[in-house]
């Protein structure tokens, strides 16, 4: 009898003091964001990066685009195109997914690279979507299928690092946008063009109720100038699985000293064609911790990380895939986690995620 007396007074105590700790943490990381806001995200409208030529009529000669009559377009993510009716629907498509208008000269030459690996109904889906988007915008452009070759863990920013690379031997471009094979823009008026510092484009996903995950979220599709690209090293090689390249790019964006824009969510709205979701990467969080240590010899610059064979390059009707053996990851991830001195501290990981 006395110890069911004392276990309703413990339950009773838990009752009461539990919503008060849950209630001291919450308004303790909503105080921790208050106090630690930084301006290094910042909304811009997507002509602005046209509209700035202007000012020194560096705009002679360019493609004019009619902003405002490009507004919202009809997305489906159910249907299921073939490569025939692609190219039936965009007679313009020239060999290897490329195109550019011929009355008048592009803004900027883009390589749209997208990372991929069985994923075929999810490609054709994205490429019927973003050739008529592209040619919409009066954009000169190359669509590159990275296809990761063999059986082992996919390593996204690894492909991404060869499609820059990759993209840059086979033709000339000043932007690259990275774009994910499983989203689709709902909005002409999201331009895929480059501005002076690194352009997330997926600002609203469907998936994420039409707000960015995050403050410093930099993952579905980015465009980034070759140059900044260069010169933060690219991703990281090291990321085997899916999850927390994005997050490192990001961290490696910020310190660089570059912004991060993004169009305004009623514009940067994507959908995702749905899929089930790989399985996350085992060390991800633990491996993030020490991106900085790791960040000025993994990437663009590592030679042994960016040791890559390419199979094959295939010129089709409506992309240029890339085929490339990238390797295998390590036996284990502790290669990458043996020397912890000089992670960044919890205090940084927190406030990467809750500014």
């Amino acid at each position: 009898m006395k110890w069911r007396i004392l276990s309703k007074l413990r339950v009773a105590k838990l009752r009461r003091y539990v919503p008060r700790v849950l209630f001291l943490v919450y308004f303790g990381l909503v105080g921790f964001a208050l106090f630690n806001y930084r301006s290094h995200c910042i909304e811009t409208m997507p002509n602005s990066i046209i509209e700035l030529s202007k000012l020194d009529h560096s705009d002679v000669g360019r493609c004019k685009l009619e902003f405002d009559k490009l507004g919202d377009a009809d997305v489906d993510i159910f249907g299921e195109p073939t490569e025939d009716s692609i190219v039936a629907e965009n007679p313009h498509i020239e060999k290897g997914g490329t195109w550019e208008p011929s009355d008048c000269r592009s803004w900027q030459r883009i390589a749209v690279i997208i990372p991929y690996r069985d994923r075929l109904h999810h490609l054709h889906i994205l490429l019927r979507r973003l050739h008529p988007m592209l040619k919409l915008q009066k954009i000169a452009y190359k669509i590159f299928v990275i296809e990761q070759a063999g059986t082992d863990k996919f390593n996204r920013g690894k492909l991404m690092n060869v499609g820059y690379l990759e993209a840059l031997r086979l033709g000339h471009f000043d932007c690259m946008v990275f774009q994910d094979v499983d989203l689709l823009p709902e909005d002409n008026r999201n331009l895929y063009l480059c501005d002076e510092y690194a352009r997330h484009l997926a600002s609203a996903i469907d998936e994420m109720r039409y707000h960015v995950m995050y403050y410093n979220y930099a993952g579905g599709v980015i465009a980034m100038n070759r140059h900044n690209f260069r010169r933060i090293n690219g991703y990281s090689n090291s990321y085997w699985g899916w999850g927390n390249e994005d997050d490192d790019f990001s961290a490696r964006i910020q310190e660089s000293g570059l912004l991060l824009t993004r169009p305004p969510a009623h514009i940067g709205r994507f959908k995702m064609v749905r899929h089930t979701k790989e399985t996350r990467s085992e060390h991800g969080n633990e491996m993030f911790l020490g991106w900085k240590k790791r960040w000025p010899r993994d990437g663009l610059n590592d030679p042994v990380g960016m040791n890559y064979t390419v199979k094959e390059v295939t010129e089709g009707r409506l992309y240029t895939k890339v085929l490339v053996d990238i390797g295998k990851p390590p036996a284990s991830m502790d290669v990458y986690m043996s020397d912890h001195s000089n992670d960044v501290s919890i205090w940084w990981f927190l406030w990467y995620y809750y500014p």
